[in-house]
């Protein structure tokens, strides 16, 4: 029987939403993973951090964990799960997937590695660095800071001078008025030239003109849902328009393309934007962790079954097929582990 701990936060949930308010209904992904042999426990981080001085090795154990959209929580977080992979401990989902959450700058590295069909983007940590990129730029093009959500943080710049102005907004002044960073003014100043004149993350991307719309599709496991948001009136950006659209079907490619990024992604469940202009189809962003369930509310998911597409019903809560996405997922890590006879 394989042992899976649920690392929930200081509010004792594992979030799901734009806030850290709600979170997950723990107790029926419990009963999912209870009914396929796993054996469960749930413990905060809090908790959790004492049985590091009682426990040497977590070989085997699998954790499902949270994440934050408070970046410093967030590196607190990632202390703990270093340490847990450091011990033996599998995380559910990989450590990369916690470090693409709420990172638009990681999740750009990624679908390079992976070859995920994406525009064209290309991440820059400075300002000089992003005014460099910007002179051979072909405009316009969009700009984007590394964290936010609902399309927070996107910008559209259509010539240079536009584009050094977003830079300067999105990106940070390399000290800050305290008495911790004095010192490192007075360096700064002693140094003049030496350092960037401003420190970040942002992502200056290829534009798709003439966008009207993308599809915000959840991969549970297999298992496809989602719909359609219109992009806004006067606006270039479908996320965070809540224009949803859930009475038409996705189609077939999209729900195929979904599904062949989450087998990519390797994770056990996945939310995707999926942007589609005549008729070709790529990953703007993804989450694998502490995504938003769906604006809309839908009454049905999509199955592939001997290569046809299913629409099925949904009778159960969406945690019930979150919960059957991690445990397939911890099926197929056993069984890629397992000795070759």
């Amino acid at each position: 029987m394989n042992k899976i701990i649920l690392l929930t936060n200081y509010k004792d949930i594992i979030p799901q939403r734009n806030n850290e308010i709600e979170g997950l209904n723990l107790n029926l992904i419990s009963e999912v993973l209870d009914a396929n042999n796993f054996s469960v426990q749930e413990i905060t981080i809090h908790a959790f951090i004492a049985l590091l001085e009682e426990t040497d090795s977590f070989e085997g154990v699998y954790f499902y964990y949270t994440s934050s959209q408070y970046q410093i929580y967030k590196s607190f977080i990632l202390d703990v799960l270093i340490q847990i992979t450091l011990r033996g401990g599998v995380l559910i989902p990989e450590l990369r997937h916690f470090m693409a959450h709420e990172n638009k700058n990681f999740q750009e590295l990624e679908k390079i590695r992976l070859s995920i069909r994406s525009p064209y983007g290309v991440p820059v940590g400075t300002y000089e660095e992003g005014v460099e990129r910007l002179k051979n730029a072909t405009y316009p093009v969009v700009i984007k800071k590394h964290t936010g959500f609902r399309s927070r943080n996107v910008r559209l710049a259509n010539n240079f001078s536009e584009g050094k102005k977003v830079l300067s907004k999105l990106l940070e002044k390399n000290f800050l008025f305290d008495m911790d960073s004095l010192y490192f003014m007075y360096r700064r100043l002693k140094n003049k030239g030496h350092y960037p004149k401003k420190f970040g993350k942002v992502i200056i991307q290829e534009f798709i003109p003439d966008l009207t719309h993308d599809w915000k599709i959840l991969v549970l496991g297999d298992r496809c849902l989602g719909g359609k948001r219109y992009v806004r009136k006067n606006d270039f950006r479908a996320s965070g328009s809540k224009l949803y659209e859930m009475e038409e079907d996705p189609p077939e490619n999209v729900l195929s393309f979904a599904l062949k990024c989450k087998q990519e992604l390797n994770c056990p469940n996945a939310s995707l934007d999926i942007s589609e202009n005549k008729g070709d189809l790529q990953l703007l962003e993804y989450q694998t962790m502490h995504f938003a369930i769906l604006g809309g509310d839908p009454d049905y998911y999509f199955e592939k079954e001997d290569s046809v597409w299913h629409k099925r019903e949904i009778i159960h809560e969406i945690e019930y097929y979150m919960g059957e996405g991690i445990s397939s997922h911890i099926k197929n890590i056993d069984k890629n582990n397992s000795p070759k006879a």
